[in-house]
């Protein structure tokens, strides 16, 4: 993985970085990775630097990807699958994003933007993880698919059953 780098007030590249954050939302306790990067702190009043002190600072993507984050760990805290969840089933039975995408009746992306980007909402979350759990009723999914050939419906049933 390629490292992100951020200018400084100074226009000095620097590293992006990450910490594990912790946050009590609605009761739920969530963890999720929040990016930031160090630069000088400023006095808000005054509008001093003090180079003195390393303080975290955002970018508006920074910002934009700790929501994001955020959003998808509240998500996945009320019952939603994980990406890493939707992963492991797929490399588990050998099946392609955008196949599992058209099985669920998805557009063909979706899927794969999930495993991504995060869970975006609850009850799509809520229904991939179901769908992951019960085989009885992907399998039931699958036979039902009409942008799926017989052949191809075939190899996935089979795969689920073993």
């Amino acid at each position: 993985m390629v490292e992100k780098k951020v200018l400084t007030r100074e226009n000095i590249p620097t590293n992006e970085l990450q910490q594990s954050v912790g946050r009590v939302i609605k009761g739920i306790k969530l963890n999720y990775n929040e990016v930031y990067y160090l630069d000088y702190d400023v006095n808000e009043e005054t509008g001093m630097i003090n180079k003195d002190k390393l303080v975290k600072h955002y970018t508006k993507d920074q910002t934009n990807r700790n929501l994001k984050a955020l959003k998808s760990a509240y998500l996945i805290a009320k019952g939603a699958a994980a990406p890493i969840e939707i992963i492991s089933f797929r490399k588990k039975y050998k099946i392609a994003a955008s196949v599992l995408s058209q099985i669920l009746g998805f557009s063909k992306n979706t899927i794969s933007n999930i495993e991504n980007e995060g869970v975006t909402s609850l009850p799509s979350g809520r229904f991939i993880k179901v769908c992951l759990t019960n085989t009885a009723l992907l399998s039931q999914y699958i036979e039902t698919c009409s942008s799926l050939d017989l052949k191809k419906k075939n190899e996935l049933l089979e795969r689920l059953n073993t």
